[in-house]
């Protein structure tokens, strides 16, 4: 009798389990194709990065703090309207997943794919002119420093 319970509690657990398991994957696969059909590319200056744990706003994530990631990035517009080109900046604040908020640093500039309010994937770091020639005059400097042959107080020889 004992066992039956068990199984009967088991089982009911398995189906909770994997019937939650393929809604998540269908909630998924409509945000991902959301995601594609809307998503644009755009040069992002990242300001500030943050974890927040915030409350959903409807269902049982009301009751459940969540981590989520938000970067504040400055994003730069720009429209064009009967021969007339306008550019418009703003500060936005984006949400991400934990391993695109890995990979941005503040006060650098990235490519990004974004929808909505969403970042979707960091593509690439915009570096300009001088900071590239700065990090080869680093590099430089570092390989020709280590070329040389250092010796230690103790280990000099003393002249005859």
């Amino acid at each position: 009798m004992y066992w039956i319970i068990v199984l009967s509690v088991l089982a009911a657990l398995i189906a909770a389990y994997t019937a939650f398991y393929f809604w998540a994957r269908k909630r998924q696969r409509q945000f991902d194709e959301q995601f594609l059909a809307h998503k644009q590319r755009f040069e992002v200056f990242v300001l500030s990065k943050r974890r927040v744990r915030e409350r959903g706003k409807q269902g049982i994530a009301r009751f459940v703090p969540l981590t989520t990631y938000q970067v504040v990035g400055r994003v730069t517009l720009g429209q064009t309207m009967k021969g007339l080109h306008v550019h418009r900046t703003a500060n936005v604040t984006f949400r991400t997943t934990k391993e695109e908020y890995d990979k941005i640093e503040v006060n650098r500039k990235y490519r990004m794919d974004i929808a909505g309010d969403f970042i979707g994937n960091v593509v690439a770091e915009v570096t300009n002119k001088r900071r590239r020639e700065l990090e080869r005059k680093r590099q430089a400097e570092a390989g020709s420093r280590g070329k040389g042959v250092r010796r230690l107080w103790f280990a000099r020889r003393k002249p005859d």
